[in-house]
């Protein structure tokens, strides 16, 4: 039940905060162009010739036939989902099953599986352990990341004047431990909106609170997943950071979300087997 409890909780908390931040923005965004004030400008201000590109931009055929498909692939792509939902229930309550028989049976399982090693048992033992150390490391890595994302993200959204930071940085933490979504879907949007309302309202500190809030997402906030992480993750499991970062890279690649703990365990393990293949055979 805590497995579930922690599966479920984070992924609905983000995916409802944003399906209706992004709603709202949609919404917004379509009687904005329709009232051909797109930046909320004042007519005769400094930015109502900007405002009338922009209207005369968005009010293009190209561009609204653009639109239109962008639209239509999105209404395509849930109208897919919701026909896979019978399937992602059935392989959620499968991956369930396995989790709570590898809880109750996993060590039973281990050493069955270290039998069938076909190598010495200081080699078996050796495996095993590494399987183990990099598993281990790859998820608390993961989750230290995050946290630490978080914290970092309450500083800088405090620092640049953003209301609710420990809200918002509660909200990037969960999103950086999910795969493709991370920090920039938090910082990034907050950050840009401070920038447009500045430039709407001429407001010069909202302006530099804006782009600051852009420059430490990009320099600080991120830097700790591609930085931090295979540190943690490394130091944990005795393995160079440069492995731990190819193998997470290379696993989201080819595997996708899994890929996260199978591509550094693939590495980790292939090394091991190659010390062994040395100490055996050279």
């Amino acid at each position: 039940m805590l497995v579930i409890i922690l599966i479920i909780s984070p992924i609905l908390f983000v995916v409802n905060s944003l399906t209706r931040e992004v709603i709202v923005v949609y919404s917004d965004s379509k009687q904005r162009i329709a009232e051909g004030n797109i930046i909320n400008t004042e007519p005769g201000s400094n930015l109502w010739k900007l405002n009338s590109l922009l209207v005369s931009i968005a009010g293009k055929p190209q561009v609204i036939s653009y639109i239109d498909s962008i639209t239509n692939s999105i209404i395509g792509s849930l109208s897919n989902f919701i026909f896979t939902i019978p399937k992602k229930i059935l392989s959620f309550f499968v991956m369930i099953f396995l989790i709570f028989f590898m809880l109750r049976d996993g060590e039973l399982m281990a050493k069955k599986i270290k039998y069938f090693i076909p190598l010495k048992k200081h080699h078996q033992t050796k495996i095993i352990n590494k399987f183990s150390s990099v598993t281990r490391a790859v998820v608390y890595g993961h989750f230290i990341t995050a946290l630490i994302q978080g914290m970092v993200g309450v500083l800088g959204l405090y620092l640049f004047g953003v209301k609710s930071p420990l809200v918002w940085g509660s909200i990037m933490m969960v999103a950086c431990m999910i795969p493709f979504i991370g920090s920039p879907v938090v910082w990034f949007p907050l950050g840009a909106f401070k920038l447009i309302t500045g430039l709407t309202s001429n407001s010069s500190s909202e302006i530099i609170m804006g782009i600051g809030l852009l420059i430490y997402g990009f320099v600080i906030i991120s830097s700790v997943d591609n930085l931090i992480k295979p540190k943690i993750i490394g130091d944990i499991a005795r393995i160079h950071p440069t492995i731990i970062l190819i193998g997470v890279l290379g696993g989201l690649l080819i595997f996708g979300v899994i890929g996260i703990v199978v591509g550094p365990l693939i590495l980790s393990l292939f090394l091991t087997f190659v010390e062994i293949y040395k100490t055996e055979i050279i």
